[in-house]
């Protein structure tokens, strides 16, 4: 079991907000009806109205949609974060990047793909200076 409280995943493209809400459900085991999608932090439903909120944001480069996914606190029935980080991708079917929260270099993120494990990739930091995720080595 893990603790679940959010990810950023930095998906290729932009989704429709059906796949995104039905997926992160299944993978956070909530009723999809609790999932909430919005586009503007002004938006932000009121406690208790959702378990989870995801706040989509357009970004450029390889990948061009950021979905910020939070939760105040969730049990998961995982054994890693990297299994739950798998389940979604093959939930939402698109690649993603996600930070690597134990490396302190912020080049470095976890590349997802649907029905692979996880593999650290390093970012092109000019892009990223500049606001773009492109994917520059794999680390």
């Amino acid at each position: 079991m893990i603790e679940f409280n959010g990810i950023d995943i930095i998906v290729q493209h932009r989704m429709d907000d059906t796949v995104v809400r039905r997926g992160l459900a299944a993978a956070l085991r909530v009723p999809e009806s609790r999932v909430a999608l919005i586009d503007d932090v002004s938006d932000y439903p009121e406690a208790g109205d959702a378990d989870v909120v995801c706040v989509s944001s357009s970004v450029d480069g390889e990948f061009t949609r950021l979905l910020s996914v939070q939760a105040d606190r969730l049990t998961l029935p995982y054994d890693t974060r990297a299994e739950l980080m798998r389940v979604l991708c093959d939930v939402i079917g698109t690649k993603y990047l996600t930070p690597d929260d134990d490396s302190v270099d912020p080049y470095v993120m976890w590349f997802v793909s649907p029905g692979t494990d996880p593999v650290k990739v390093g970012l092109d930091s000019v892009a990223l200076d500049d606001g773009r995720y492109v994917i520059d080595q794999h680390v």
